[in-house]
């Protein structure tokens, strides 16, 4: 600090107790900071509003003084909850669960979570993800998918088993009839393009459709009615219809597999897979098993 401080030119004259502290020779540290004087104003925040605080000893108390949420919000008040709900636990890193158990009072939560989706490090388990203070937990399994129609729902629990051979493949309530289409092309752009055309016109009515893939052709992301987009931007949608494109680049992400699952799994109706590149062995697999 003190170094750098001498080499800067061109500053305001300092004041005078600053230079006698620098003169100092007794060896301790120098203070040079320059310090304003309290002009009694309020801190504003970004709206040009001053801050104020809830005056309590306790979060418990904050209903008895009458704030509003608005209030809290705008203030960042720290408060707690009797129970604390988390979507898409799965991709909590540590620092985000210690803000999760900041929040639960007595440590009351539930949480939703598919580690076959987890998008930052291997599945695992739950013991290993969840931090200690809520070690103490009862899981529930969901195992019936009302998502994803029998069709769908085979090819993708054929990724899961290889994903994690532990977590019971879910059971479809029902079928749409259609095989999950396979194309390969040397003209991803068109296949693409023609396959998502199709899909989004159904029985004379309009089908949402979206393209996923890593890296799409430039073409694909115009095409009217279509949404294009990544694995990790498609998770927790679903769409009637899906078109997944080249399989083998999701593999080489990290935790491929994962993003392939979550791709797989966000149609409601139909799926389709289009490809230049050899389809990955454990899709092919997958697919081969469908009855």
């Amino acid at each position: 600090m003190s170094d750098f401080s001498d080499r800067l030119t061109g500053l305001p004259e300092a004041p005078e107790e600053w230079a006698e502290a620098t003169e100092s020779s007794s060896g301790k540290a120098v203070d040079r900071t320059i310090r304003a004087e309290d002009n009694g104003e309020a801190i504003l925040d970004n709206d040009g509003a001053a801050f104020t605080e809830l005056e309590v000893e306790r979060p418990d108390e904050i209903q008895q003084q009458g704030a509003t949420v608005r209030q809290l919000a705008v203030d960042e008040q720290v408060w707690r909850f009797g129970h604390v709900i988390v979507d898409e636990a799965q991709d909590l890193t540590p620092m985000q669960w210690r803000m999760v158990v900041r929040r639960s009072r007595r440590g009351a939560v539930t949480l939703l979570g598919d580690l076959a989706q987890r998008s930052i490090g291997d599945p695992g388990s739950w013991q290993e993800h969840l931090p200690s203070e809520f070690a103490n937990f009862e899981q529930q399994s969901l195992t019936t998918n009302y998502r994803s129609p029998s069709e769908v729902n085979q090819v993708a629990s054929g990724i899961l088993a290889q994903l994690v051979p532990d977590l019971p493949a879910s059971q479809a309530v029902r079928s749409s009839g259609h095989d999950v289409v396979v194309r390969q092309t040397e003209n991803l752009e068109r296949t693409v393009g023609e396959v998502a055309q199709q899909f989004s016109i159904e029985k004379g009515e309009r089908r949402s459709v979206a393209i996923i893939g890593v890296d799409l052709p430039g073409g694909v992301v115009d095409i009217e009615h279509v949404r294009a987009l990544t694995p990790w931007t498609a998770k927790g949608l679903e769409f009637d219809s899906v078109v997944v494109v080249e399989p083998a680049r999701f593999l080489r992400q990290s935790g491929g597999l994962s993003l392939l699952y979550v791709a797989l799994t966000r149609s409601t109706n139909r799926l389709a897979i289009v490809h230049r590149e050899p389809l990955p062995p454990v899709l092919q697999m997958a697919l081969t098993q469908q009855s």
